[in-house]
């Protein structure tokens, strides 16, 4: 009876052997499954503190471009009210930006548009892939201001004589950056053009393209702001989990 009670001992033994095997197995890639889910809530914490610094530099460079097409629009108007003698005759109009576009290169969507399938957050996901139709906005806006000053605006002031040749070789020291805001224009030569339709029709068109360029960095501003509201508060919160 002993003999037969072996092949029985034998096989609960190997039983047991091929359970300890198997709970091994599932302990141990439990335990890679957490060590991988660890590494990927870090990985996820690095993402969002890297996409919260880019959009700290954008908010100032966003800022500094919402300055300088206020600025453009300003002159824009000033512009128009001397053509219609509304201007005081003792009051300067400053043209430096007149010829000048700034393409604006913004660094959101180029750098991370790659990484949104890591985000687990739905939320912020979701918030992040608005932002990079925002960004959409700006680069449209900015190239057809671009487009216009490179294809129209500069061949009208080629044409009458506005750009003041004298004044740019008064200032031939300057590299391009510095000249290109100089107030390099023949102000007499403009006058010639005004109540003239093909001014008032450049007056018009860059009063819609730079109205568009300012709301579409305004709302720039705006999902910047609300975007980096999410991802620290969101930051917090994971650090908080943490310490607990």
């Amino acid at each position: 009876m002993a003999d037969n009670n072996k092949p029985m001992q034998y096989m609960r033994y190997a039983i047991g052997e091929i359970a300890l095997v198997v709970i091994g197995i599932l302990i141990a890639l439990q335990i890679n499954n957490w060590n991988e889910q660890r590494k990927a809530r870090i990985n996820e914490t690095g993402l969002y503190s890297r996409i919260l610094m880019d959009l700290q530099v954008d908010e100032k460079r966003i800022n500094d471009l919402i300055e300088y097409y206020r600025d453009d629009q300003l002159m824009h108007y000033h512009i128009f009210q001397d053509t219609q003698g509304l201007w005081p005759n003792d009051s300067i109009i400053d043209f430096s930006t007149l010829r000048g576009a700034r393409l604006f290169s913004l660094i959101i969507e180029a750098n991370y548009s790659k990484y949104i399938k890591e985000i687990s957050n739905d939320h912020i996901r979701e918030k992040l892939g608005d932002y990079f139709k925002e960004e959409f906005n700006v680069k449209d806006a900015m190239k057809m201001i671009w487009d216009f000053k490179e294809s129209i605006l500069k061949l009208f002031l080629s044409k009458y004589g506005i750009n003041n040749t004298k004044e740019l070789f008064n200032h031939y020291q300057l590299d391009y950056y510095d000249l290109r805001e100089e107030n390099i224009f023949a102000y007499s030569k403009l006058k010639e053009r005004y109540g003239t339709v093909e001014l008032d029709q450049l007056l018009f068109d860059l009063g819609i393209k730079t109205s568009w360029a300012l709301s579409a960095l305004e709302s720039n501003l705006a999902a910047n702001q609300e975007l980096q509201i999410i991802l620290k508060n969101e930051l917090s919160r994971k650090s908080s989990s943490i310490e607990k």
